[in-house]
């Protein structure tokens, strides 16, 4: 089988996706659904897993399983671990808010558990408002858990299936994931735990194992005669490199994705791989193309790399966020190759050489067998010393960075106050509102009770309280006293100024005729000032309530009078009332005589009931403040 198959268009496919990928996180809004490129690298990650650990499987004897697992942990942690090691004391040179949380992340990277880690904390990876060096990661520890998970369903699939059903069992597995993402998948809730979860997204890697097998037990590429496979794959492929070029573009954070966007970008590379891999397909020019298939080659570094190098360059070149975007993109890429080269040439490299030398894989056996001159041993041991030097830095600035992590950043911070000032800001409005509607609540109780006790006393009130001092008006409007306050006393004559009114008040005090309510009626005739109802109200002495009749006339003393009454008022509310006969007849300028000031008999009875509700509206108000 392995005579009629190329591998090596792979890379190129593994280089597509990370570009993808690259492109999504950089700038996401030109490529929204540049994320699929995740499920490509599942797919084709899946399906060379699986190839290699059917045939090491069925050749390997007893100890093909620890050797696979040593091989896929020397490929995946040492370079995690130091991209972690050198990226977090770097955030602490750069900019300590990035540090926040920082050791959850890195044991939950270090462990593989990245993804469950965020989906327990609330993490979401579609939240842009508060990204995280190692938030990436979670790629990396579902695809460790399911390498962990793989040898297990070989194992079990080759016990319990037939040769030729063995490639259904994968599958059913993948649909099953399908299922469980599309089910648990909330349009209104974030989409985290059906991304990130080993259960909804490991539907990648178990079609490409189910490819693997297929292949495996069709003996070739294609359970298809070999022409016809030759003619119909590389087409198939092409067209299914369009349709994921199309969904890069199309496919957003939503339904599309979660219920069947992700399901269908894994089939369409299982074709993409179907039809590269035979020999003759001119889809291998495409995708073994020299700077591609180095990308793919090199992709797992990339990825490590260029997510906190994008952060870190972001925090150390604030202010050319925006239309200094490209500035930021360029030194991003340039560091993350530069960071990834490194990686590869320190540390990825000679683990992996020490991984082949512990397996016996490949030449391994050779190179261990040729001897090393004094040179060479000497050069080897400096590297070592070299290398263990960085490493204790790196450990050293490591422990320092999550011992220095604030528990909030800045941003949170000022977020958090500011959102306390809202609520506090809030709380005081709600008071405040609290407050008026008691206050609107005590004043419609105080004005119910006012009303009522307004109208109990229109109701009782007589004239046998109320004295009425007056001048040619109330001598008009005498009958209309009398008769809306049987029993008053009315001291009334033409032409009576407000000078006179002490003297009258003093006479009624000794006649044993001055009763509670004092009416002053005399604004009409001559000008008043507060002084002058002052010497009323000491005539009159305590026990009385003066109630002043204000005027209605075109004499220019009238309004002075009538201002003057008024102010004396409000600055005695309690023994003293205003009756505003101007107000009430103002209305009603019919009701005056033809010389526009004494009543007429309709007039009159205005009169009399504007001085009987002041003296009613005086009582109701002193009832309610009791």
């Amino acid at each position: 089988m392995n005579g009629t198959i190329r591998y090596a268009g792979m890379d190129g496919i593994k280089g597509l996706a990370l570009i993808g990928v690259i492109w999504y996180h950089l700038s996401q809004r030109t490529l929204p659904g540049g994320f699929i490129g995740v499920e490509v690298f599942y797919t084709v990650s899946g399906f060379l897993l699986g190839t290699g650990l059917l045939e090491s499987s069925a050749h390997g004897g007893r100890a093909w399983l620890p050797r696979f697992y040593v091989r896929r942990l020397a490929r995946l942690w040492p370079a995690l671990a130091a991209m972690t090691l050198c990226v977090v004391p770097a955030a602490a040179l750069v900019d300590t808010d990035a540090l926040v949380g920082i050791g959850g992340q890195s044991a939950a990277a270090l462990t593989f558990s990245t993804n469950w880690y965020e989906i327990a904390t609330g993490g979401s990876y579609f939240a842009t408002t508060s990204p995280q060096l190692l938030r990436h990661l979670w790629f990396v520890s579902l695809m460790a858990q399911v390498v962990v998970l793989l040898p297990a369903v070989v194992a079990l699939t080759r016990r319990l299936a037939a040769p030729r059903l063995r490639p259904v069992v994968p599958a059913a597995l993948a649909v099953l994931s399908v299922v469980l993402m599309a089910v648990l998948y909330d349009p209104q809730d974030d989409p985290t735990r059906v991304y990130f979860g080993t259960d909804t997204h490991c539907f990648g890697m178990l079609l490409g194992l189910a490819l693997a097998w297929t292949l495996r037990a069709a003996g070739g590429p294609s359970p298809l005669p070999v022409a016809l496979a030759r003619r119909t794959l590389p087409w198939a492929a092409t067209a299914a490199l369009v349709m994921l070029m199309a969904m890069a573009v199309r496919v957003g954070q939503d339904e599309s994705a979660f219920r069947g966007g992700l399901a269908l970008t894994a089939v369409l590379t299982l074709v993409l791989i179907a039809g590269t891999i035979t020999k003759d397909s001119w889809m291998c020019g495409l995708l073994e193309w020299r700077p591609l298939a180095l990308l793919g080659r090199h992709s797992y570094g990339l990825y490590l790399w260029h997510w906190p190098v994008f952060l870190l360059v972001q925090l150390a070149l604030p202010g050319w966020r925006g239309r200094g975007m490209w500035l930021i993109w360029t030194l991003t890429l340039a560091f993350s190759a530069l960071a990834a080269a490194l990686s590869w040439r320190i540390v990825e490299r000679p683990v992996a050489r020490w991984s082949d030398r512990r397996t016996g894989r490949g030449g391994a056996s050779r190179d261990a067998a040729r001897p090393m001159t004094a040179r060479g041993r000497a050069v080897s041991r400096l590297r070592a010393f070299a290398a263990a030097l960085a490493a204790i830095a790196l450990a050293v600035g490591f422990v320092g960075a999550v011992r220095a992590a604030p528990g909030r950043s800045r941003t949170q911070i000022m977020l958090e106050n500011n959102q306390a000032a809202l609520e506090a800001e809030a709380d005081r409005r709600e008071q405040d509102a609290r407050a008026q509607a008691e206050a609107r609540e005590r004043a419609e109780q105080e004005a119910a009770a006012r009303a009522e006790a307004k109208q109990e006393a229109l109701r009782t009130l007589t004239g046998e309280d109320v004295t009425v001092i007056g001048d040619s008006v109330t001598v008009g409007a005498t009958p209309a006293l009398q008769q809306a306050l049987p029993g008053v006393v009315v001291d009334a004559q033409t032409s009576r100024f407000m000078r006179e009114a002490p003297d009258i008040v003093a006479a009624l005090a000794g006649q044993g005729q001055l009763r509670r309510y004092v009416v002053v009626s005399l604004n009409t005739n001559s000008a008043a000032d507060q002084a002058s109802f002052e010497r009323i109200a000491a005539a009159a002495g305590d026990g009385h309530v003066l109630v002043i009749v204000n005027g209605y006339g075109d004499r220019s003393w009238i309004p002075v009078a009538n201002q003057a009454a008024a102010d004396y008022v409000r600055g005695h509310p309690a023994t003293a009332a205003l009756a505003d006969w101007g107000a009430a007849i103002a209305a009603h300028t019919e009701w005056l005589a033809s010389d526009g000031i004494h009543p007429t008999e309709q007039g009159a009875e205005l009169y009399a009931q504007t001085v009987k509700e002041a003296i009613a509206t005086w009582i109701s108000y002193q009832a309610a403040a009791r």
